[in-house]
């Protein structure tokens, strides 16, 4: 009986503590169920040698954020048609599956997938990336990756997994920088979180 009821004064202390101090704030970078990758899924038909824009290097193109795929091993989205993602093999080259994209997340704890995609004419090497999520002046997600890219090549990029640290409701701005050589292109979207 003494037993039980230390147990249950101690459950409560520790409500009681979490309900005054708050939760602690787990920061996106400790998750252990963030995936993030950079796939190239065709050739960019514009060079740059051709007269086309050669200064700069490399286009922004969607930025989505959707619902979490139902496994990554293997992805089920993103992926690229024409035999280069098995989940999408059945698709025609120049496909691409990606989550429906979601202006609302009702769960920020859930957080969402985040995908995008660019394009490179003369931009290779290391690309650095950031995807950032904020509400304001207040970051409640951030994740930097390094993948390498190569010249004429069509990609798409994705980090699942996220958790929105210490999000409140209201309208937030996914974003995300690429850099590659000195060279930056960003886009971002508004989602609205409930």
């Amino acid at each position: 009986m003494t037993k039980t009821r230390v147990f249950l004064h101690s459950a409560v202390a520790v409500m009681v503590a979490l309900g005054i101090c708050g939760q602690p704030e787990l920061k996106a970078q400790d998750a252990q169920s963030l995936k993030a990758g950079v796939v190239r899924v065709g050739e960019a038909d514009a060079t740059p040698d051709d007269g086309f824009d050669a200064a700069a290097s490399m286009y922004q193109g969607t930025v989505v954020v959707g619902v979490q795929p139902p496994s990554y091993t293997p992805a089920t989205w993103p992926c690229g048609g024409g035999g280069s993602d098995s989940a999408c093999s059945s698709l025609q080259l120049g496909g691409l599956v990606i989550p429906f994209p979601l202006q609302v997340i009702t769960s920020p704890a859930d957080g969402g997938e985040i995908v995008w995609t660019f394009t490179t004419t003369s931009a290779s090497g290391t690309a650095d990336f950031k995807v950032t999520i904020t509400q304001g002046t207040k970051t409640v997600f951030t994740y930097p990756a390094t993948f390498a890219v190569s010249a004429n090549g069509v990609y798409y990029g994705f980090v699942g997994g996220s958790i929105f640290s210490g999000a409140a409701r209201g309208a937030a701005t996914a974003k995300v920088t690429t850099t590659v050589g000195g060279k930056t292109i960003s886009g971002k979207t508004t989602i609205h979180l409930k």
